[in-house]
């Protein structure tokens, strides 16, 4: 019994032994854990003492954990009342077109007086241009949208918008009256004009269209030399030509709009001109100022062939909203500038030169767009965007139309097919004669030497920036690369050498903004022309007036 006790003594005597030292060697491991955390958060704030020392770097750190929230930012581009042939239910309805940014949502309210002499508010249906073809992409990360709304029948002259549905948010707006026009069986809208010193290419341009069956040309202009500009002016004194004022947009806080839309801005162009010429227009072109629509076989050509081509087309296509052709390149001589020229003087003899065309090959060319105005709500540089009531888009095979590219770098063209274009030179010459005899004094004036020097500037520079893209490592996908910034950011970039003995004038505006709930919206206004910035340039439009206390 004894025996039994004294094991029973020495086992516990040894547990407690064992506990003692395990809580020993715990205590231990817990303090140099906490010592250990000590030193290191030591170093850490040693560290970051260094590194935060001067305020930049501790603002760069505070940015890390800042969110900047930009509501949107509506650049007005143009209103237009919707022509009551292309509804297809009862009310009254406006559109308006406006710029941004196309990363975030674009919420729009509509005001309008009822009879009741209260407000009938809608939310408008807000689109971007580009459905259709870039709908799911950001090339560019601004672009125009265009917001639809369903306003009361009684709304004649204005209504208001806002970016809320409180009416205290609301700003005015007046749509642009259409214009009194007889309907017109085609017309053209150019591509906006900027540095453009050519006039012997705007000439060409606005004669050969007349010829193939167009009865108006809208041309926007941004900046063109003295002589351009005044050779439109006698165009629309003869109800020939309609001048639209497409000045720049303003810089905002954060962000220069100029440089993130593709092209300055083509395709806003194109959409604005398709609203201002819906009302008294059926077939629209869309194009360049140096791309023309001819017969496969120039050597046929007739006054009025492209009417006919374009009207044969759409009823060979009947569910067609939009025709999309190919261009193909033209080899191209420009006129002799050797010696001083006048519209008196000048001819078209120089087509004669242009031997060759590139041949219908199978690889797809870029597309130039032709549109029915009542089909179609917005047009992309090369193909259509957003069609209505069912149309579709249809591709027109090269081998049975396409468009001729007479660019000033064309002097030779692969793939060659050759061509005859003296009986349109024979034509247009004919035309010019009795066109010259109506001009005023100007005909008989020396006009500036065309250049197309600034023209290979920029090609110059994109060719060096898409050289520069390819053999980058970091673009994952590369083309995609050369396209964003060749196409958004060149105009923008890229800078021509200074012509300064070119006399130029240039759009100028200034910018009044509204500030509706968390977003603005921003009206150009005192739109005009006058002498431009150095380099042919026209000038960044500054904010003026505004209904807040911070510019958008």
């Amino acid at each position: 019994e004894m025996q039994r006790t004294v094991l029973r003594t020495l086992s516990t005597l040894q547990r407690k032994l064992r506990m003692c030292s395990n809580q020993r060697a715990s205590t231990i491991g817990d303090w140099t854990f906490r010592i250990s955390l000590i030193i290191f958060a030591f170093l850490c704030g040693f560290a970051w003492y260094t590194r935060t020392i001067n305020m930049w770097a501790m603002k760069n750190i505070g940015d890390t954990f800042l969110r900047k929230d930009i509501n949107t930012r509506q650049i007005i581009l143009g209103s237009f009342w919707r022509d009551e042939r292309e509804q297809n239910v009862d009310g009254r309805f406006a559109v308006i077109h406006f710029l941004g940014d196309g990363r975030i949502e674009h919420p729009l309210y509509c005001f309008s007086i009822q009879a009741n002499n209260r407000y009938l508010i809608t939310r408008a249906t807000v689109q971007r241009i580009h459905r259709g073809k870039r709908a799911s992409s950001d090339i560019c990360s601004w672009a125009g949208h265009i917001a639809e709304c369903d306003l009361d029948v009684h709304a004649m002259k204005e209504f208001k918008i806002s970016t809320t549905p409180n009416v205290e948010d609301a700003m005015l707006v007046t749509p642009e009256a259409p214009l009194r026009e007889a309907r017109h069986d085609m017309v053209v809208c150019m591509a906006p004009m900027y540095i453009y010193t050519d006039w012997e290419i705007l000439v060409t341009g606005i004669e050969l269209w007349l010829a193939m069956g167009a009865t108006k040309v809208v041309v926007p202009v941004q900046s063109a030399s003295s002589a351009t500009y005044r050779i439109l002016q006698e165009y629309e004194r003869k109800g020939i030509v309609i001048i639209r004022h497409w000045p720049k947009w303003p810089i905002m806080s954060d962000t220069n709009p100029n440089g993130l839309v593709l092209s300055r801005g083509i395709e806003e162009s194109h959409v604005n001109c398709l609203f201002f010429v819906k009302q008294w227009a059926d077939i629209v072109v869309f194009s360049d100022i140096d791309d023309f629509l001819l017969p496969l076989d120039p050597s046929t050509v007739s006054p009025g062939d492209n009417l006919q081509i374009l009207r044969n087309l759409f009823a060979e296509h009947p569910q067609a909203g939009s025709l999309l052709f190919e261009h193909r390149d033209v080899q191209f001589v420009p006129p002799n500038r050797q010696e001083d020229q006048s519209l008196a003087n000048f001819n078209f003899e120089f087509l004669r030169n242009s031997k060759n065309k590139m041949n219908c090959n199978v690889w797809r060319m870029k597309t130039r767009v032709v549109v029915n105005a009542s089909r179609v709500d917005s047009v992309n540089m090369h193909e259509t965007g957003i069609h209505r009531f069912g149309y579709v888009q249809t591709r027109i095979p090269c081998r049975q139309a396409h468009f001729y590219h007479l660019r000033h770098s064309h002097n030779t063209v692969p793939s060659p097919t050759p061509i005859n274009m003296s009986p349109l030179a024979d034509m247009l010459n004919k035309q010019w004669q009795t066109r010259i005899e109506s001009f005023t004094s100007l005909k008989s004036e020396v006009l500036n030497k065309t250049n197309t020097e600034y023209l290979e500037d920029f090609d110059r520079c994109m060719g060096a920036i898409n050289d520069e893209h390819w053999t980058m490592k970091a673009c994952f996908l590369q083309l995609m690369c050369t396209i964003l910034v060749s196409r958004c950011l060149t105009p923008h970039v890229c800078f021509s050498r200074l012509r300064r003995d070119v006399d130029c004038v240039a759009v100028a505006s200034e910018y009044e903004f509204y500030r509706s709930g968390k977003g603005y919206f921003m009206n150009p206004i005192n739109i005009r022309v006058q002498k431009s910035e150095v380099n042919c340039e026209s000038p960044v439009p500054p904010f003026t007036s505004g209904n807040h206390y911070f510019a958008p």
